[in-house]
């Protein structure tokens, strides 16, 4: 992609991580080896991938055995899924990449939610697609007013994205909520497309929101992967799922241009680790964590009285302003450079990662790790010690 501009959080993590001791740059669960995911099985002794697996080219949209089994966790009674709506793809950035690639073009216009992770608009824009920043606001709770989302609507739009929970602020789109946007995309035919890949860390007692293509919207696409909620980024597997055939069709053609297949070994041990013996606890334990991490940054938000915070409601990622000794929020990407310096701590600079080029949006806030508490414990003394001084 000739003259593409550098992904910004990449790039920063890229550049900073030489020079840091503790990083909380992560936004996955606490990764696990192949015999911790093993231990998580209702049925002792079971193995995470069949040893006499021959070593072939798999199926090109990935196995019937992980596609019907995504299938099922995004089905409702009302709206029931099959293996032939899923596409597994090496990871959920390559399953957003061919929906993007596929869904606009130059000259197109798409709505997206903001701040999101980068690659949902910063990859459209490259390619000529016109966007315009559903902007979630503060005074919302941290959602986007969805009685402005109309009047965004343009004759070229093609599609409104999502990310659900949200990268990095951590809040929730309710039932509700998808449904109210749903109603706007069906009036002129606009697909919805959502990045999913954080379900199902939900964080609070409210009722989880469903996968967006399990609304009854034909034109809708979810997307997902092993790396975020199920922390198994080391197993490149992510996945499209949509009932539109014709969408999908076009995704396998983009698809056929990049990759061939999935791994064998990624496929099977994916359907291991989100089969129905194994999948409950890993999630027990990944949100066990996250609720861990958040008691947490709760606790240093409440000594720490030059930060703020609202609590994520779902996610891996929490969002904490700091402020100077004036009341004002900080330059976060000089503080980001300083505490890598003098503390070895490496966090993410939310204004810098996450803002629009010109702008002064989410000036102060960094993002922290929840899939971890561990090494929050281990860098939250080394931020402390920073800003006493």
């Amino acid at each position: 992609m000739d003259n593409i501009k550098d992904f910004p959080l990449d790039n920063w993590i890229r550049e900073q991580s030489p020079n840091c001791k503790v990083a909380f740059h992560a936004s996955c669960s606490k990764t696990l080896s192949i015999n911790e995911l093993c231990q998580l099985s209702a049925t002792p002794g079971t193995e995470a991938f069949d040893r006499h697996l021959k070593l072939d080219y798999g199926p090109f949209e990935g196995s019937t055995k992980l596609r019907s089994r995504i299938a099922e966790m995004h089905s409702t009674p009302e709206t029931p899924l099959t293996a032939d709506n899923v596409i597994i793809t090496p990871g959920s950035i390559l399953a957003n990449y061919l929906v993007l690639q596929t869904l606009c073009k130059k000259g197109d216009h798409i709505i997206c939610q903001y701040p999101s992770y980068g690659q949902l608009y910063l990859l459209p824009r490259h390619h000529g697609v016109d966007i315009t920043l559903w902007a979630m606001e503060e005074a919302q709770n941290w959602l986007p007013d969805v009685n402005k989302l109309a009047g965004m609507i343009r004759p070229n739009t093609k599609a409104i994205i999502l990310n659900n929970p949200n990268n990095p602020i951590g809040t929730i789109l309710s039932r509700n909520f998808l449904e109210k946007v749903v109603d706007v995309a069906k009036k002129s035919n606009i697909a919805v497309f959502c990045d999913e890949v954080f379900t199902p860390l939900f964080h609070t007692e409210d009722p989880a929101p469903p996968p967006v293509v399990s609304l009854g919207y034909d034109n809708s696409v979810s997307t997902g992967s092993l790396s975020k909620a199920y922390g198994l980024p080391g197993v490149r597997v992510g996945w499209v799922v949509s009932r539109n055939a014709t969408l999908l069709r076009k995704i396998l053609v983009a698809r056929d241009y990049t990759t061939i297949s999935v791994s064998q070994l990624d496929d099977s041990v994916a359907a291991y680790a989100l089969s129905r013996d194994v999948c409950p606890n890993l999630l027990k334990r990944n949100l066990e964590l996250c609720k861990e991490s958040i008691t947490v940054l709760d606790d240093f938000v409440r000594r720490n009285k030059r930060c703020r915070w609202t609590k994520p409601q779902g996610g891996g990622t929490g969002f904490i302003q700091i402020f100077d000794d004036d009341g004002q929020p900080v330059d976060d990407y000089e503080v980001g450079l300083q505490i890598v310096k003098e503390q070895g701590l490496l966090v993410v600079p939310c204004g810098f990662c996450f803002r629009e080029e010109g702008t002064s949006d989410f000036k102060g806030y960094l993002r922290f790790p929840l899939g971890d508490p561990d090494v929050l414990r281990e860098g939250l003394p080394l931020l402390e010690k920073f800003l006493n001084n």
